[in-house]
């Protein structure tokens, strides 16, 4: 497979701009004007991580600088982000940082 990293860095600024839009497989394949099993593939090949995987990283780091804000409560910052609901956003924060969103506000 030759890897062009333009679409996939055009999808990566895509992503950065558009964290609080609720974001699919074929919406940023679309973006990259690629099928989606095409996107797929060129997007872990370049970035290491398959889309859903980076997109929820940059969420959760997004997330961090929520709560360091303050001014969001942990449930706005789920639905802000488009979490299933503020389980999903705490099992997924806790995942990728070992902490609760409430212990990670609290130690910063």
């Amino acid at each position: 497979m030759p890897e062009n990293p333009a679409p996939v860095t055009r999808v990566c600024r895509y992503i950065d701009d558009h964290l609080t839009d609720p974001l699919t497989l074929a919406d940023l394949a679309g973006h990259a004007g690629l099928s989606r099993h095409y996107f797929s593939r060129l997007f872990r090949a370049t970035t290491g991580d398959p889309p859903m995987r980076y997109l929820m990283r940059r969420r959760i780091e997004h997330a961090r600088r929520l709560l360091l804000d303050r001014r969001h409560s942990v449930c706005e910052i789920a639905m802000l982000l488009h979490f299933a609901d503020q389980s999903h956003f705490c099992r997924s924060f806790r995942r990728s940082t070992g902490l609760s969103p409430l212990q990670y506000s609290r130690a910063q």
